[in-house]
């Protein structure tokens, strides 16, 4: 386990026995105090980042969007309105900015430095050695959408700046999300709960859940990932296609385990954040695929990015009039093929300042584009063919099978160190390798341990996509039971997990986001 989990669990432990030794009415200060203080510890003077994003949300918010005065006339009424979106345009490039400035600035600087090469201009801009907050990507989104809802009027703005910290920095989430909106914590986080052994329970049934995936599973599988993504070109047939498979299973359990631990950690304070996955790999589509996988993203991007492309007078009016002109599929779902490709563009770029998740972004909007274009083609073959897709057994499994294999080549170009070695993988799957299956970093017992962690994984998707919830059932059963199964989960983590100074550098892989 790193350090900043073992930080992490630190201040859980302390945050929960104070949250509870408070008055109700004062349990989200507690909050506060330890969120700031997880944030400062881990992200030192750069916490002054966050301190002025919170400043600028808490500001715009509460006095430069104001509602006209009563009884102003239809002009006072605009121009009150263009001033509100004025202040909220700005606020939003200001954290962006920010966010720009500190992830973004060598990317950018260094293509501006390679076209100016091309022109022979000497010129070049500086490289900077630059540190990123703690959840930076995670809070500049939570504070975009706030502002942007405010704006919309969805409810009125937090008077209190403290409050508004909270809702922006609370700690479980801070890492790696879920994001949340306004309106789904704001009530849980400053009410103030009163302590339920159920609730207690359930979150640490979460936090051993998310450890086993994250330790077990996803620190083990980091051995095959790095040491085939360090030397792509040593490796081929069924050893490039392993990576892929164990990359993916990785990313899963590396980034479900941690959501896990958060909502878990929520849940020991009486609050329940969102779900981020829904058993993703369960999908019959790409689009299906993204509707379950990191899923308060997607909800962000189809709220703040989507509808804000797709509603635009500067696409629905070209597209309006190619429609009457042409009168086909295409230049119906136009609008929703330009604000896809923006979603995109957003997702790769927010993942970081790298071409390979631009290209990542790019892949899946072609995927998903093509799905939609060819979506009326396929309606009209089943129907001539006299088959139910959502029935027909062969064509379901042929569905998953083809989501699967997409999935698979969209995270090896998301997971390799880069784009060359992305293609390098990918295209030497079908050439053979001579190696041996333990020369690509774990031994017989890592692959044993491994693959029983996997198929435990797998096991309770298959019964949750069943829709029995395997919690509640756990929690139901008669005391003996119960206890035994916390005990087997954490006997399993404490005697199995990933341990010793290889596994000790290993991060949450989304919280270099």
């Amino acid at each position: 386990m790193n350090t900043v989990m073992l930080i992490y669990f630190g201040v859980l432990a302390l945050s929960v026995a104070a949250y509870y030794l408070v008055p109700k009415r004062g349990r989200w200060i507690v909050l506060l105090v330890f969120s700031v203080a997880f944030s400062v510890v881990i992200s030192t003077y750069l916490f002054l980042f966050f301190l002025a994003t919170a400043v600028s949300v808490y500001l715009v918010t509460r006095y430069a969007i104001r509602a006209p005065q009563e009884g102003a006339d239809e002009q006072e009424v605009k121009k009150r309105a263009r001033k509100n979106y004025t202040a909220i345009v700005l606020a939003i490039l200001f954290n962006l900015a920010i966010l720009g400035v500190l992830k973004y600035y060598n990317f950018f600087g260094g293509m501006f430095n390679s076209l100016l090469s091309l022109t022979g201009v000497t010129f070049r801009l500086p490289v900077l050695r630059i540190a990123l907050p703690l959840g930076i990507s995670f809070y500049t989104l939570t504070a975009i959408g706030y502002m942007v809802d405010i704006h919309r009027k969805k409810y009125a703005p937090e008077k209190n700046f403290a409050k508004v910290c909270l809702f922006l920095c609370f700690f479980p989430q801070i890492l790696e999300g879920p994001i949340c909106r306004y309106d789904q914590t704001s009530g849980q986080l400053f009410e103030g709960h009163d302590a339920d052994y159920r609730g207690m329970l359930f979150g640490v049934q979460r936090i051993l859940w998310g450890l086993f995936k994250k330790m077990v599973v996803a620190d083990r599988l980091y051995l095959l990932v790095k040491t085939v993504s360090d030397a792509p070109s040593q490796f081929s047939g069924y050893a490039a296609l392993l990576f892929m498979i164990c990359y993916t299973v990785q990313l899963y359990a590396d980034f479900s385990g941690f959501i896990d631990i958060a909502l878990g950690s929520g849940e020991l304070f009486g609050i329940r954040l969102p779900e981020n996955f829904r058993q993703p790999f369960f999908a019959k589509s790409a689009q299906e695929f993204w509707q379950r996988w990191h899923i308060t993203l997607g909800a962000w991007l189809k709220e703040y990015v989507f509808y804000t492309v797709a509603l635009s007078p500067r696409v629905t009016r070209p597209a309006g009039k190619l429609r009457k002109k042409f009168r086909n599929h295409f230049t119906k779902m136009l609008p929703t093929i330009v604000a896809l490709f923006a979603v995109w563009l957003c997702n790769g770029l927010w993942h970081g300042p790298e071409w390979k998740y631009i290209v990542y972004g790019m892949y899946y909007f072609v995927i998903i584009t093509a799905g939609m274009l060819c979506e009326p083609l396929f309606k009209k073959m089943y129907a001539k063919l006299g088959v139910n897709a959502d029935k027909n057994l062969p064509l379901r499994i042929f569905r998953h099978v083809r989501t699967i294999l997409i999935i698979l080549i969209g995270e090896t170009i998301f997971g390799a160190n880069d784009l060359p070695g992305a293609f390098t993988i990918l295209t030497s799957v079908f050439r053979p390798y001579h190696g041996s299956l333990f020369a690509l970093g774990l031994d017989m017992q890592e692959w044993i341990i491994a693959l029983l962690g996997m198929a435990l994984m797998l096991a309770m998707g298959f019964v949750r996509e069943r829709g029995v919830d395997i919690r509640a059932k756990i929690g139901e059963a008669v005391l003996p039971v119960r206890w035994a199964a916390y005990l087997a989960v954490t006997v399993f983590i404490v005697l199995f997990g990933a341990y010793g100074d290889l596994y000790a550098v290993v991060p949450f892989i989304y919280g270099n986001f």
